[in-house]
C-alpha cells in the first residue's frame, strides 16, 4: 500500500506540476503538429514506428500493424501477450512465470517499447514484462513491426518490435474506472483514468492494480542454502509443503502536453509473481518469485525550422531493478539507462522525398547480474549435502553513440526507401546495420513491398563476462509481402520470408555458451479480415515457420579427476541439442459480432503445432502436443444504467490442460478461467 501511495502521489505532481503553469505560457498560441492531413471524422490506423514519422501500416516500408484500443477490449484481451498471440508471426510460449515470445521461430528476438523507451532486459533475455506486468489500462493502440528494425532502433531490435502507445488528453477526456473479479486465483483488480484537454494543453493519468493467486501448484522443497553461503541446509531440514501465495501488480502512467511541441511523460510499475517449478523427474517441487520495480521520465520536443524541416529531441532515464528468489536464494539485479536522440527531418523535391537523420547516444548500467555456472536441479538431490551451485555476480556499463539516417523517395507509384546505422559501443564491437524497401501501389487496391534488412541483438552476461568486445549475433531478413484491399469489408494479406541469424550462441545454465553457428528460417504469412455482414467481423491468420541449421553445440567439464600426484584432469563432454524453433504452424481465428447497439460478444479459436523440451542432460527430447484453444466473452454497453459497461470472458473454454516446456520439465497449460468487469465512464 505504500508503494502504491507513493506512485499515485509521484504521478499526479507529474501531471498537475508543469500544467499549472503551461496553460497560461502558450495561451492563444497556434501550434501545427506536422503530421499528415486527414479529412475529418476519416478512421484510419496509423503507426510511427516504421519511419519515425505516422503513415498507414499499408503504405509503410515494412510488415506492419496497428491493433487499436476498441479492438482489443472488445475482444476481451487485458494482456499484451494476449493481444500478440493472436497476431501473425508470434508465438507465446506458457512457463511458470508467464509468457516467453517467439517470433518468426526465434525465441526472445522482440524489441518491446512502451512510447519508445525500451521496458525489457538487455541482459536477461527471457525477462519481458508483457503479462500482467504492463496494464493496458493506459493504452491506445499496440503497433507491431515484423521484420529487423535495427536502422532506427538500434540493438535487440532483432526480428521486430512492439510499441505500446499510451492515451494522451487529446485521446482521452473526462474519467474511466473499472473493476474486475477473475477466479480460479480470487482475482481482483481496479483502474482510474482521467484526461483534460484544455487547447493549449493537456494532461492524462492512469493508475491500474491487481492481485491474485497464479499458481496452485505445491511445492515439497522449501529450503537449501544454508544461511552463510557456504553449503546446503541438511536434507531432513528442506522437505515441508508451501504454496505460492498471491502475485500483485501496480502500473501507474502520466502524460502532459505543452500544446503540440512539448512532452513531458512517465511511468512507474511494480510486480511480485510467485510460482513452482519442478526437476525434470517431477519428483523435487520448489518455489520461486520474479519482481520487477521499474519506471522512465521521458521528454520530448520538436520544432519547425521552416516550411520543409522539423528537428526533434527525445530523452529518457529508466531504471528496472529484477528481484528473483530461488528457494531461499535471493538475487538482485539492477539497470538503468539514459538515451538521447535529436532527429531531422527534411523535406526534398518537392516534398516526393523525406530525409531523417539522426543521434543518439545511450549509457546502459547494469549491477549484479547473475551468472550461473551450475544447473540447480543437479544439487538438489538428497544425497548431495556439501555443494551449493555456484552462481556470479557482475557490474558492467556499455556506452554507444549511433548515427542513422533513412531516405524515402516517392516516384509515381512507387516508394522507396533506404536506410543505414553505425553504432559505435564501449564494450561490444561496432556494427553497421542497413535497410531497403520497395513499396508498390499499381491500383488502389492492391499493395506489394519488397523488404531487406539487417540487425543485432546484445549478448549475454556471460559472454560478457568471458569475451573482450564480443561480436554480436546479426539477422539479415528478406521479405515480401502482398496486400489486397478492395473495400472496407474485405481484406489480405501474404508474406514470405527468409531470416538468417548468423553468430548464433546460445546459453544454458549447466553447459555454458554454445559455439556459434548459423541458423536458416523460412516462413509464410497469410492473414485476412472479413465482414461478411455490417454486424460481424472476421480475422484469420495463418504462420508456417521451417528452420534449418546445425545443433547446439556445448562442451562442457562433467567432472574432475585428482590424480595421486595433486594434479587435477577436467574430464570434458560434449552435448548437443536442436535449435529451438517453437511451433511450426500457429492458427488465429476470430470472430466479433454486435448482437445489437449495446451488446458485443467474440471468440478467438488458437491453435499451434507440437513443440520440443530441450533438456541439457536429458537422453531424449520430450514434445509436447499440439494444442487447440478456445476463448469467448461479451461486452454489455450501458449495463443496467448509463455509462456502466460490463464484460465477460472465457479463456480455454475446453479445459485443455496441454502440456507444455517448462523451464527443466513438461508443464500443464492454464485450464478453464472466467473473468468479469464493470467499467464507469463519467
Amino acid at each position: 500500500m505504500i508503494k502504491l501511495m507513493k506512485i499515485l502521489i509521484i504521478m499526479t505532481l507529474t501531471l498537475i506540476w508543469p500544467a499549472s503553469f503551461g496553460a497560461q505560457a502558450l495561451a492563444g498560441s497556434n501550434v501545427d503538429d506536422g503530421t499528415m492531413l486527414l479529412f475529418v471524422g476519416e478512421d484510419i490506423e496509423l503507426l510511427s514506428i516504421a519511419s519515425r514519422r505516422e503513415e498507414t501500416p499499408a503504405r509503410a516500408p515494412a510488415v506492419a500493424r496497428v491493433i487499436r484500443r476498441e479492438e482489443f477490449m472488445k475482444r476481451g484481451q487485458n494482456t499484451l501477450s494476449r493481444i500478440l498471440r493472436a497476431a501473425p508471426g508470434f508465438h507465446m510460449a506458457r512457463k511458470e512465470y508467464g509468457h516467453h515470445p517467439y517470433l518468426r521461430g526465434i525465441p526472445d528476438s522482440v524489441l518491446f517499447l512502451y512510447d519508445t523507451v525500451p521496458v525489457g532486459s538487455e541482459i536477461s533475455k527471457s525477462l519481458h514484462p508483457i503479462d500482467h506486468e504492463l496494464s493496458l489500462a493506459a493504452v491506445k493502440q499496440v503497433e507491431i513491426i515484423r521484420g529487423p528494425s535495427s536502422v532506427l532502433w538500434g540493438p535487440d531490435a532483432f526480428a521486430g518490435v512492439v510499441n505500446v502507445v499510451p492515451l494522451s488528453g487529446r485521446d482521452f477526456q473526462g474519467g474511466e474506472t473499472g473493476v474486475l473479479y477473475g477466479t480460479p486465483g480470487d482475482h481482483k483488480g481496479a483502474y482510474l483514468n482521467l484526461g483534460h484537454d484544455a487547447g493549449t494543453w493537456d494532461g492524462f493519468l492512469s493508475l491500474s492494480v491487481r492481485h491474485g493467486v497464479e499458481d496452485t501448484s505445491s511445492a515439497n522443497l522449501v529450503s537449501f542454502f544454508d544461511h552463510d553461503g557456504t553449503r546446503p541446509v541438511l536434507p531432513d531440514e528442506r522437505r515441508g509443503r508451501k504454496k505460492p501465495g498471491h502475485a500483485y501488480y501496480v502500473d501507474a502512467y502520466s502524460r502532459f502536453n505543452l500544446g503540440r511541441n512539448i512532452s513531458l511523460s512517465g511511468r512507474l510499475s511494480d510486480s511480485y509473481h510467485p510460482y513452482t517449478v519442478k526437476n525434470h523427474e517431477g519428483d523435487q517441487r520448489w518455489l520461486e518469485s520474479r519482481s520487477l520495480p521499474s519506471g522512465y521520465v521521458k521528454l520530448d520536443a520538436n520544432h519547425d525550422l521552416d516550411m520543409q524541416t522539423r528537428i526533434r529531441l527525445s530523452g529518457y532515464f529508466s531504471r528496472m531493478e529484477h528481484e528473483q528468489e530461488i528457494i531461499d536464494k535471493e538475487l538482485t539485479q539492477k539497470e538503468s539507462s539514459y538515451y538521447f536522440e535529436t532527429l531531422l527531418d527534411r523535406s526534398l523535391f518537392n516534398a516526393r522525398g523525406l530525409l531523417t537523420a539522426g543521434l543518439s547516444f545511450k549509457h546502459k548500467d547494469i549491477r549484479n547480474a547473475p551468472v550461473w555456472d551450475s544447473y540447480i536441479p543437479i544439487f538438489l538431490v538428497p544425497d548431495n549435502e556439501d555443494f551449493l551451485p555456484g552462481v556470479q555476480t557482475s557490474d558492467f556499463s556499455n556506452n554507444v553513440w549511433s548515427v542513422f539516417g533513412q531516405y524515402s523517395h516517392k516516384i509515381g507509384d512507387f516508394d522507396l526507401m533506404l536506410g543505414l546505422r553505425q553504432d559505435f559501443h564501449r564494450e561490444y564491437k561496432d556494427n553497421l546495420s542497413h535497410s531497403a524497401a520497395l513499396v508498390w501501389s499499381p491500383f488502389r487496391q492492391w499493395t506489394f513491398k519488397l523488404l531487406h534488412g539487417t540487425s543485432y541483438r546484445t549478448p549475454f552476461a556471460r559472454q560478457l563476462i568471458d569475451e573482450n568486445s564480443p561480436d554480436m549475433e546479426k539477422l539479415e531478413n528478406y521479405s515480401f509481402q502482398t496486400i489486397w484491399d478492395p473495400g472496407p469489408n474485405l481484406s489480405l494479406g501474404g508474406t514470405i520470408f527468409y531470416n538468417r541469424v548468423s553468430n548464433h550462441i546460445m546459453e544454458d545454465p549447466f553447459a555454458g555458451l554454445s559455439r556459434s553457428n548459423s541458423q536458416d528460417f523460412f516462413g509464410l504469412e497469410l492473414e485476412a479480415d472479413y465482414s461478411p455482414v455490417e454486424k460481424l467481423s472476421l480475422g484469420a491468420n495463418l504462420t508456417l515457420v521451417e528452420n534449418r541449421g546445425s545443433d547446439e553445440k556445448f562442451r562442457f567439464v562433467e567432472f574432475t579427476l585428482i590424480r595421486p600426484d595433486g594434479t587435477a584432469v577436467d574430464v570434458f563432454r560434449d552435448l548437443r541439442h536442436p535449435f529451438d524453433a517453437g511451433p511450426r504452424a500457429m492458427f488465429n481465428l476470430t470472430a466479433t459480432y454486435r448482437a445489437s447497439e449495446r451488446l458485443t460478444t467474440f471468440a478467438h479459436l488458437e491453435y499451434f503445432s507440437s513443440r520440443k523440451l530441450i533438456f541439457a542432460r536429458a537422453e531424449e527430447l520430450q514434445k509436447a502436443p499440439e494444442a487447440w484453444l478456445l476463448n469467448a466473452g461479451a461486452c454489455y454497453d450501458d449495463f443496467l444504467i448509463n455509462n456502466i459497461d460490463l464484460t465477460l470472458k472465457v479463456r480455454n473454454i475446453g479445459n485443455n490442460r496441454f502440456r507444455t516446456p517448462g523451464t527443466y520439465s513438461m508443464i500443464r497449460g492454464d485450464g478453464i478461467s472466467a473473468e468479469v468487469m464493470l467499467r464507469y465512464r463519467f
